[in-house]
């Protein structure tokens, strides 16, 4: 898929979601009454009956359904995901099932001059039940295509995954709102189907039609259905013509980082002979380049390879890859390979986004740790499960103030976390006034907690902070089942040591001078020391902050 192609793929798609969100509330409104469903009609497809509206939604549908076709030709592999298998197989049989509705509808508008509302379709649809289960099983198809489409284009981004919970509710209200209301409206039509003269009234406009039109029009849709179904098996004639063409190119051997070769057709992309070859592979989009979760690191026969191309490029481009990161969606090697995959096809979507984060490179990030004091004294005058409830309720006011101030999680210990700041971002000064300001939310937020639990467990917390920035090896570890995305190194070791200094010298922080330095803030004020640091020979300069200096530094920085 090219980027161009890619971008149209999208905006046709949100064309056509906008035009079926709006049609599932007009048929919701049907629990007012015809005549409320008649007007939201008019309002709501005022912009869709215009020249413009009507070549943006028809193009759309068109290139939108024929796209799902090249999809189908290009894949080597008929093994995907099942919500992949999902949304193709769905968006290949809305056209067959739709077909019929636009032929009952535009169709008899646009030949015989019908018009068309809730009055004629539901009448229409009591002459010919069939139609209804028809109408409901294709209400179904879009209604869960379109949210997969959505779905999967919108959990790459931060504000979905925090509202997700929001419009999974909305993506299951809709469609049941819009099938009461379809319900309340047969019902009342039901009611004038035994009096003819209505029902000939409302058919008026159909009996005037030239009777050959109209057999034309009725004939049309058991043509179209063959049509399309014909397609379909042309396509798969021509995919599978098309993979033993291939197969005569020749093949070539991936030399994967757990051990085992895989030989595949040229041709196919990576994650294609991946897939084939039943080896798991992270590939959050499905394999269309809108992601990079499916990036590897190529070693042997990357000289060999392609130029990225404009959608890859763009990609990579993101997360600021190196020379030997490609996405495996992407890359159609010709030679020999050998590839090691940077995203555990196990781990959840949020470890995989971090830019740059799970490549396990070297960069600047300024690590946080954070302890609670006394708890073991908590843990002696309280009840277990009161100590689980204070506990969770600090790390969900740490939590907060992390995402307040662009801090990321990255481990958990007993009563403490380790965070990081300033990942994929190479920009220490940010990191550093990030860290600072996290180091202060956290203290306003825990002083906020500490006046509630002092009055339903009589326990106050406290806490120490240790901050140091420096270089670190930051990627995706741990075991396959959770792994975090953290970092390692002397740097992160030091931020530690810091933190555990904190209340032997009597202060709530401690940040290093070489951060504050490198954050280009003035620290001449604040009161500094020289503290050992086990596992190193000399001292590191340090200054020592108490909540209320630390507030005051972040609000005044002098940089």
């Amino acid at each position: 898929m090219s980027l161009l192609e890619g971008k149209l793929r999208l905006i046709t798609g949100l064309v056509l979601s906008v035009y079926v969100i709006q049609h599932f509330f007009n048929h919701a409104v049907g629990l007012v009454s015809f005549e409320a469903a008649e007007t939201f009609r008019d309002i709501g497809q005022a912009i869709f009956n215009t020249p413009p509206g009507q070549v943006a939604l028809y193009s759309s549908f068109l290139f939108h359904g024929l796209y799902a076709y090249k999809i189908l030709y290009k894949k080597a592999s008929l093994r995907m995901p099942f919500w992949q298998w999902m949304q193709i197989g769905f968006g290949l049989s809305i056209m067959p099932l739709l077909i019929g509705h636009i032929i009952s509808t535009r169709g008899l508008n646009w030949f015989g001059d019908v018009e068309v509302g809730y009055t004629f379709i539901t009448t229409a649809m009591w002459t010919n039940p069939w139609r209804i289960p028809q109408i409901a099983l294709l209400g179904l198809v879009v209604w869960v295509h379109m949210v997969i489409g959505l779905h999967y284009w919108l959990r790459l981004k931060q504000a979905y995954r925090r509202t997700v919970q929001y419009l999974y509710a909305l993506a299951v209200l809709i469609p049941t709102l819009a099938i009461a209301g379809l319900t309340s409206l047969f019902k009342e039509a039901l009611g004038w189907m035994t009096d003819g003269d209505r029902v000939s009234a409302i058919f008026a406009d159909v009996r005037a039609m030239d009777s050959s039109t109209l057999q034309t029009l009725l004939d049309f849709e058991l043509k179209s259905v063959l049509g399309m179904t014909s397609l379909l098996v042309l396509v798969l004639l021509a995919r599978k013509i098309r993979l033993w063409r291939q197969l005569r190119k020749g093949t070539y051997t991936i030399a994967h980082s757990d051990g085992r070769d895989v030989r595949a057709q040229v041709g196919w992309s990576l994650l294609e002979a991946l897939r084939t070859a039943r080896i798991p592979h992270a590939s959050v989009c499905g394999g269309r380049g809108r992601c990079t979760t499916c990036r590897v690191r190529v070693g042997r026969g990357l000289e060999k390879l392609e130029a990225p191309g404009d959608l890859e490029s763009a990609a990579l481009a993101r997360i600021n890859a190196a020379e030997n990161v490609r996405l495996a969606c992407q890359t159609f090697p010709r030679d020999a390979i050998s590839v090691s995959p940077l995203v555990l096809s196990q781990q959840p979507v949020s470890n995989a986004l971090h830019a740059g984060g799970v490549q396990g490179h070297e960069e600047y990030v300024v690590a946080m740790f954070v302890d609670m004091r006394g708890s073991t004294a908590i843990g002696e005058r309280s009840l277990a499960y009161d100590v689980v409830f204070i506990l969770n309720r600090f790390f969900t006011e740490l939590s907060l103030a992390l995402e307040e101030t662009n801090g990321h999680y990255a481990q958990f210990a007993g009563d403490g976390l380790m965070a990081l700041y300033g990942i994929g971002t190479n920009d220490p000064r940010k990191s550093c006034s990030d860290a600072l300001a996290g180091a202060k939310t956290m203290a306003d937020r825990l002083a906020k907690l500490n006046v509630q639990l002092k009055e339903e467990f009589g326990e106050t917390i406290k806490m120490g902070i240790g901050i140091h920035g420096g270089e670190a090896i930051v990627g995706t570890m741990g075991p396959p089942k959770t792994p975090l995305l953290t970092a390692i190194g002397d740097n992160i070791n030091i931020a530690a040591r810091l933190e555990s200094q904190t209340k032997q010298n009597a202060c709530d922080v401690i940040v290093s001078a070489e951060t504050l330095a490198q954050g280009e803030i003035d620290y001449s004020n604040c009161t500094t020391a020289s503290l050992p640091v086990r596992g190193r020979e000399s001292q590191v300069k340090v200054c020592l902050f108490n909540h209320g200096d630390i507030a005051a530094l972040v609000e005044n920085p002098s940089h």
